[in-house]
């Protein structure tokens, strides 16, 4: 409250008015015991200033930039909160659970610490879980309070006093309201506090502050199954919801949904329960991965004519588990009246020697048969995806290293949809060129296509390496191996070629060069009609990893490859029968047509 309080030089009356306001707020009564003011010269004599701070609003949507905030609770790293389940405890919600997080984690683990800190409000019994609170913009004065309050003897390597603390650290907070947040329902939403102060849990605040987000919790009603309302597509957020009190609901892809509940996730022997739902009848999969591969990623695999059962998945490869770890209950398979494919099962958060599933955030994978209900290769039927199983939002993954295989396609590319052609049509049309030079384009094109033939397979071998997946699986990847080697042979066979007879000697052509011809053109031929089967299979390739099947894009330059490939095959097509057919030419050693002596005859150093 300001007040601004005026007497006069005589002591006689007294006006108070609020601070900055000209009107009159209370004209007390003549006060006789006023102090004279001997030395006045204006109208006004003797101003004095009070200020104190105002209690906070009662509802948080009241709350300037300037309030001065008093809460206590626990303090939360920003990165925990996020993840949805405590780093060095996976298994834990977050927000649950704040309680059980360590001073180590909070205190000691860089990521948690570089994030920033929150200091939580009070639970909300309607969810279980606290409230989102405020803020906390120095850092620092978090953390050495934070460590003074715990020990190096109970885990925590930089704290630096003797408290008892080791888990939930609370603590009273006072600050003033910097920024009212972006207006989310998530950390970045919150109010910030800066100039704070941090003292023991144990002082109470005179006035608490307002209670700020608490995420809510839909009941299910009216949504089939219970399952929340509002199911989020791969690649949105889902509304925030306790996936441990109802059944959430994701769109893997269209036609492809996954339902699940979490079960006890705090406890040891915490489960969850899935159900997979397919229009259509297929083969379904779903799968646990550490790092959005399918190289060492666990997964439940079911056909329409078994039961749901436990693989651990290679790129390419499956091996399904042994009976003792075929720890699934309630699991089954279903063919639905109107042709869906629905797989059921309940799983264990946590085993041995397989990936925890966290009530957090997962990294997973999505697979189905299409219409194919035998386990096998997917095809593009499958993608990575991150979802929170403790809120049900999820969020599509881009396949990584996109840059290196739309080079490695570019290259090839240029290679056999460019150069390679170019080189046989400057054979196919060589009389139309002067002397030597069909042979110098010739060898330029396929030097230059060798080469970067050459960059391509070192990228895929680089980046298939780097991905954590086997070589030469695909068909693509075998097609490709097969192709390097034998144009690696073909460049040599054709630098080591046995030599035409001079045009003048009236020598035929030795068996060897008749051999080396047949088999060069032979080769050349195979070569070129891989390369324009390797290049198709690669837009598909790339299509599906890059999650572009069936895209306007895909369809796109696919149509623009095979026009390009067209012209160049006509090309091919009517040379041949024109130049090699209907006018067989005499050649030289270079492979030219004969030419008077006097005319100059190709190097065959070249």
């Amino acid at each position: 409250i300001m007040v601004t309080v005026e007497a006069d030089a005589g002591g006689n009356e007294c006006l108070i008015r609020s601070a900055g306001d000209n009107d009159v707020v209370a004209p007390p009564p003549m006060m006789d015991d006023i102090p004279t003011v001997t030395d006045a010269t204006a109208a006004v004599v003797a101003t004095t200033t009070t200020t104190v701070a105002a209690p906070p609003p009662a509802d948080v949507s009241d709350l300037m930039v300037g309030d001065e905030i008093c809460i206590t609770g626990f303090i939360m790293d920003t990165f925990c909160i996020n993840r949805g389940t405590l780093l060095d405890a996976p298994s834990i919600v977050t927000l649950q659970n704040p309680d059980l997080h360590s001073y180590h984690c909070l205190l000691d683990v860089p990521v948690c610490v570089e994030s920033g800190y929150q200091v939580l409000g009070e639970k909300d019994p309607s969810t279980g879980e606290y409230c989102l609170g405020y803020r906390l913009e120095e850092t620092d004065t978090v953390v050495a309070s934070g460590r003074a309050a715990g020990s190096v003897e109970d885990g925590c390597t930089t704290c630096t006093g003797n408290g008892m603390g080791t888990k939930g650290y609370r603590a009273t907070v006072k600050g003033v309201i910097k920024d009212l947040g972006d207006g989310s329902q998530s950390v970045s939403g919150q109010p910030l506090l800066t100039n704070i102060q941090m003292t023991d849990a144990s002082e109470e605040c005179a006035t608490p502050a307002p209670q700020t987000v608490c995420l809510g919790s839909p009941d299910g009603a009216g949504s089939p199954d219970g399952a929340v309302p509002g199911t989020p597509s791969a690649g949105e957020k889902a509304p925030t919801v306790d996936c441990s009190s109802v059944t959430c609901e994701t769109e893997l892809t269209e036609g492809y949904t996954l339902r699940h509940k979490l079960n006890n996730p705090a406890e040891p022997d915490g489960t969850i329960s899935m159900e997979l739902i397919y229009e259509g009848d297929a083969w379904l999969g779903i799968a646990f991965s550490e790092d959005e591969r399918m190289g060492g990623s666990d997964g439940i695999l079911g056909s329409p004519d078994g039961i749901p059962q436990k693989y651990r998945l290679n790129q390419g490869l499956i091996e399904i588990l042994s009976p003792e770890e075929q720890t699934l209950t309630e699991a089954t398979m279903e063919t639905t009246e109107d042709g869906k494919t629905v797989m059921r099962f309940t799983k264990l958060l946590v085993e041995p020697n397989h990936i925890d599933v966290t009530a957090g955030v997962n990294n997973m994978l999505w697979a189905n048969g299409g219409d194919s209900t035998t386990i096998g290769y997917h095809g593009t039927n499958r993608a990575p995806i991150q979802i929170n199983l403790a809120s049900g939002a999820s969020d599509t993954v881009s396949a990584p290293n996109m840059g290196a295989w739309l080079a490695h396609g570019i290259c090839a590319f240029v290679a056999w949809g460019m150069l390679a052609p170019s080189a046989v049509n400057s054979a196919i049309y060589r009389s139309l060129l002067k002397g030597p030079l069909w042979f110098k384009i010739h060898q330029f094109a396929n030097a230059s296509a060798y080469a970067l033939t050459v960059i391509a397979f070192v990228i895929a071998v680089a980046f298939i390496s780097k991905e954590g997946n086997p070589h030469w699986f695909s068909s693509h990847a075998k097609m490709g191996l097969s192709m390097f080697i034998i144009a690696s042979v073909q460049v040599l066979w054709g630098a080591a070629r046995p030599h035409l007879p001079g045009p003048d000697s009236g020598d035929e052509k030795t068996t060897i060069r008749k051999v080396w011809e047949i088999k060069h053109r032979l080769t050349g031929t195979i070569l070129l009609a891989c390369g324009f089967w390797q290049m198709s299979a690669g837009i598909k390739l790339f299509a599906g990893k890059y999650s572009g099947v069936g895209s306007v894009q895909e369809q796109g330059v696919t149509i623009a490859y095979w026009i390009w490939i067209g012209a160049e095959v006509a090309l091919l097509l009517i040379g041949g029968v024109y130049f090699k057919l209907l006018r067989k030419p005499v050649e030289d050693d270079g492979g030219n047509d004969a030419k008077p002596p006097t005319q100059e005859k190709e190097d065959d150093a070249v």
